[in-house]
């Protein structure tokens, strides 16, 4: 095994798994693409919603077009 494996090109473009999403998938997409925790992303998802209402809610209904 090379010391390069890691760098496969189809482990940078797998999809997030489907028991990960739970609406549309966007922020297990976003913490995929990134390395994130999945838990975070949907917790500052869910404030940026309480404090920024209409543009979190339209960034996440275009996400959710673009990731599905």
């Amino acid at each position: 095994m090379s010391k390069y494996s890691h760098y496969r090109r189809d482990y940078y473009y797998e999809r997030p798994p489907k028991a990960r999403s739970k609406i549309m998938g966007v922020c297990a997409g976003i913490a995929h693409q990134f390395g994130w925790d999945v838990t975070l992303v949907r917790v500052v998802a869910v404030l940026c919603l309480f404090c920024f209402t209409v543009p979190t809610f339209l960034a996440y209904i275009i996400a959710g077009a673009l990731f599905y």
